[in-house]
């Protein structure tokens, strides 16, 4: 549904606070929204409704609510909706009808929706969020010529021009929530033929590709905006084809589109930093630099300026960047300006800047993830107590994703402390507040391999697959587990062979798989999977497990190789040094 449509959520706690406000209206007034002036006719008029005095009127809206008070009890969601919309009838009250209207668009009871934005229409006749809903309603209950008359007559009241873009998105958005593509398709046909307009006209085919977009189509939705495009050639149009184009990739294309926006608008900054992004993306960076240096300079400008330069690897022009955006005043929003100061700080390697930065997050809905942020620059430092520390803080939130963020971020702090058994008890308090969680899941299993706990880590990992049969990361990690603590070597084969199927290209898989034949004692069909493993990765356990299956083939010389090789790029890894020890052949 379109952003602006807010509607006040009616919680189970109002009902009876609700009904003892409409009933104390008769002795004051401001609770509940007065009964409209006409309220006596209306109640007359209205089918099968009765003439009612004002507090007959009242005590019939309080045994509603009493009523919808019940059904919330038994949990009959359908008896609570039926209660509020024949309460929101009688007492002809705004706040009522906007709360059945909002059970039943949440509900999607589509047949009760359209009564209920009827009655707001009632009382506002202006409101487009009460004829969004109604034309909702009527194009999932089936009455979609009703639906076709009004969105056309919305279409042809919102602008003189009816090929304006702004009435035509706001209609595919609702056309895009019908539960039957069909219906949406013969509807937009429709409207179209009421505007009087040609399915040629650069309007229409734009506002098709939107639709077709929405609907999951989305090379009708390409091909469609192209032609708009090409016919129009409107800064609106040429835009909506090249971010369509940058969906797919075709950096190239959207280049183009963009550069043909802009030059109808040169000083367009969102124009320029879309065809640098465009130019980053296709690798041409020192293109994409100037075309921003050519910008007013703008916060965004700035960043990009910064991000691009430390990319093409010039620190000092990253850095004058980054003292700009720094320096910068006035500032509309502190908060959000802090986070990308800190932010970019930390891109270009300014972890004391960062952190400094990071402190200033006081609000806003980056306040959360700044926290975790300098949790895990004051691990970098090796503070972790006080790191520690800041993801308790950080996990006080809302939002669940940062809250597994920081119970995962501290989890790996214990591990790499060497504190495993610590990892596992902290995941344990965190699984009982996320119990299907497959990220924690997946943590506890690692720390409990970490600490010889197979019984635990199969657990968990057998969980992860019964979550998610495809899960190729559990796949690979119980038969790696398997084959390389157990002698289960058959099980570990099919796991690591489904997993392998689901990721064929994935350098950890194929070091299992690799593994998992060495220890079945087929040394030539391991040595394959190996190889090819760590010409993906350049993983120091596989390059040990590659030079054991070497040395086992008698290819003494080449594990030597293989092996110092690895050691060179990773020393003091305990792999590498365990097998290099048991087969004496260090450095």
């Amino acid at each position: 549904m379109p952003d602006k449509l807010t509607i006040v959520t009616l919680e189970a706690r109002q009902f009876k606070s609700l009904a003892a406000c409409l009933v104390l209206t008769l002795a004051i007034s401001g609770c509940a929204t007065p009964p409209r002036s006409d309220s006596h006719e209306r109640a007359d008029s209205s089918p099968g409704t009765a003439s009612y005095t004002e507090a007959e009127r009242l005590e019939e809206v309080s045994a509603l609510l009493q009523q919808a008070e019940h059904s919330r009890l038994m949990g009959d969601q359908d008896s609570i909706l039926d209660a509020l919309l024949a309460a929101a009838r009688i007492a002809e009250d705004s706040e009522l009808t906007r709360q059945a209207v909002a059970m039943a668009w949440r509900m999607s009871a589509w047949s009760a929706l359209v009564e209920a934005a009827e009655l707001w229409r009632a009382d506002a006749p202006q409101s487009d969020d009460a004829r969004r809903l109604l034309a909702l309603g009527l194009l999932n209950s089936g009455r979609s010529d009703e639906a076709t008359a009004l969105l056309g007559e919305w279409l042809l009241d919102a602008e003189d021009d009816a090929r304006q873009e702004a009435p035509w998105r706001e209609l595919t958005q609702l056309l895009a929530a019908a539960e039957d593509p069909e219906v949406a398709d013969r509807v937009f046909d429709a409207v179209v033929q009421l505007a009087q307009l040609s399915p040629d006209d650069a309007a229409v085919l734009s506002a098709r590709s939107r639709l077709n977009w929405q609907l999951d189509r989305p090379d009708m939705a390409l091909d469609l905006a192209l032609a708009a495009a090409q016919r129009s050639g409107s800064r609106e149009h040429l835009v909506w084809a090249a971010q369509l184009s940058s969906a797919f990739d075709d950096y190239e294309q959207a280049l183009t589109l963009y550069r043909q926006a802009r030059a109808l608008d040169p000083d367009d900054v969102v124009l320029g930093l879309s065809e640098a992004e465009a130019l980053r993306q296709l690798d041409r960076i020192d293109e994409a630099l100037r075309v921003l240096e050519q910008l007013e300079p703008t916060l965004d400008v700035l960043y990009s300026i910064a991000s691009y330069s430390h990319l093409s690897d010039r620190p000092a022009e990253a850095r004058e960047a980054w003292e700009l955006m720094a320096a910068w005043a006035p500032i509309e929003d502190v908060n959000q300006h802090a986070f990308m100061v800190a932010w970019l700080a930390e891109i270009l390697e300014m972890p004391e800047q960062a952190a400094a930065w990071y402190s200033r997050v006081r609000g806003g809905p980056n306040v959360d993830r700044a926290l975790l942020r300098r949790a895990i620059l004051l691990a970098d430092a090796d503070r972790i107590d006080e790191a520690r520390q800041m993801l308790v803080l950080a996990r006080d939130t809302e939002q669940r994703d940062l809250r597994e963020q920081a119970w995962l971020i501290e989890a790996e702090l214990l591990r790499e402390a060497g504190r495993s058994t610590d990892a596992v008890g902290l995941l344990g308090e965190a699984l009982r507040e996320a119990p299907s969680s497959i990220p924690l899941l997946y943590s506890r299993a690692i720390n409990a391999i970490e600490m010889d706990d197979l019984e635990l880590a199969e657990q968990d990992l057998r969980r992860i697959i019964q979550i998610d049969a495809d899960n190729a990361m559990a796949l690979n990690a119980l038969g790696y587990t398997l084959t390389d603590r157990t002698t289960r070597h058959a099980e570990a084969y099919r796991l690591i062979r489904r997993a392998l199927e689901l990721s064929p290209d994935e350098p950890a898989i194929l070091d299992s798989m690799g593994w998992v034949y060495f220890r079945l004692g087929r040394p030539e069909t391991a040595l394959g999977y190996l190889e090819q493993a760590l010409e993906g990765e350049d993983n120091p356990e596989i390059a040990a497990h590659l030079g054991e299956v070497l040395w086992s083939l008698d290819q003494s010389q080449r594990a030597r190789e293989v092996l110092h090789a690895a050691w060179e790029r990773h020393p003091e890894d305990r792999h590498l040094a365990d097998t290099m020890e048991r087969l004496e052949l260090w450095p």
